[in-house]
């Protein structure tokens, strides 16, 4: 389990104190998928440093399976991290090694006979599905293969925790599912828990059980993913169910109409749409299936004088109705992170 309890960390600068982290506090309970999203300058890199005891934090806790890393000292924080696998953005395999040895390396380093290292080895590379690769060397395999080693050599040394930064940034959308699969099968097949940290959205959709929202070194919005998308209007479900972009005419309003599956069908909302008259149309719309339930967004094109009757309509059938008002995209870049 990881726990975070009112974590901060701050930076000075020449023109005075820069609060990276202000704090945050967030369980993530065993055996969880859980996502950090966030724009640029939203506080990512400095709290997986934080996580992984590479920046101290100023206060706070950094509690994994109920010790504190932070209260550490140096000699037990290296025993400590051992509880923690960590994925990199592009890999960062040695490319002298074949990929048995690279997931064997962390285990030879700490000392286990290296035929037993490479058995393990061996059994990871199965687990991630590269069993036939283990004599390719990293200049022979693919982004996702690279990434998949990489998870395999995360796994080594037993960890409890695994933690996977930006791990699909480097890849295109097809190996990405792959490298996501991968992460949730491993997931499934020995109970690790995953803390994912992305900006991309179709992560979380794909692979996570709750997600967090961070901005501004604070956590915005979390919880359980079938409780976020469903909490309408909100910029979290906004982002998680995106839709296209649709013209509207001068003399039209635009509405957006969301749903889930736990209150209606979606025969029951294209009913209850087609009912509203021949001078209301959908522009655009997005359905997904996350965490067990069809979740929606419709926006529909009306006639300003049925604006009223519209809305009043739907929201008497009990759907979430709101006016698009283009909202501050809280994973748009906000500059480059605070740095000592």
């Amino acid at each position: 389990m990881i726990e975070l309890i009112d974590l901060r960390k701050v930076f000075r600068t020449p023109t005075g104190t820069i609060a990276a982290l202000d704090g945050i506090s967030l369980t993530v309970p065993d055996g969880e998928i859980h996502g950090i999203v966030g724009p640029s300058g939203a506080g990512k890199s400095t709290l997986i440093r934080c996580l992984t005891l590479l920046e101290r934090p100023t206060s706070g806790s950094v509690l994994i399976d109920g010790t504190d890393m932070a209260a550490l000292p140096a000699r037990q924080l290296r025993q400590g991290r051992q509880r923690i696998g960590m994925v990199f953005q592009a890999g960062n395999l040695f490319d002298s090694r074949n990929a048995l040895n690279n997931v064997a390396y962390p285990l030879v380093v700490t000392g286990t006979k290296k035929s037993a290292a490479r058995a393990r080895a061996q059994e990871l590379l199965d687990l991630v599905g590269l069993g036939d690769r283990a004599d390719s060397y990293p200049a022979q395999l693919s982004g996702g293969q690279r990434q998949r080693v990489g998870i395999a050599r995360a796994l080594a040394g037993n960890p409890s925790v695994l933690l996977c930064d930006e791990p699909s940034s480097a890849l295109d959308w097809a190996t990405t599912r792959q490298v996501l699969e991968v992460i949730k099968r491993v997931n499934q097949a020995i109970g690790i828990t995953v803390l994912i940290i992305t900006h991309e959205m179709a992560v979380v959709r794909q692979v996570c059980d709750s997600v967090s929202l961070l901005a501004k070194g604070k956590i915005e919005q979390r919880g359980p993913l079938g409780e976020v998308v469903t909490d309408y209007g909100s910029q979290l479900a906004r982002d998680l169910i995106p839709l296209a972009t649709a013209p509207v005419g001068a003399a039209r309003a635009q509405l957006e109409v969301s749903f889930s599956s736990a209150d209606f069908s979606i025969r029951e909302v294209l009913r209850l749409l087609a009912d509203l008259g021949s001078d209301t149309a959908i522009e655009t719309g997005t359905i997904e299936t996350l965490a067990g339930q069809r979740v929606g967004r419709f926006q529909i094109d009306v006639d300003q004088d049925s604006r009223e009757r519209v809305v009043a309509q739907l929201q008497a059938a009990g759907l979430h109705v709101a006016t698009p008002e283009a909202p501050p995209d809280l994973l748009a870049d906000q500059g480059e992170e605070a740095q000592p």
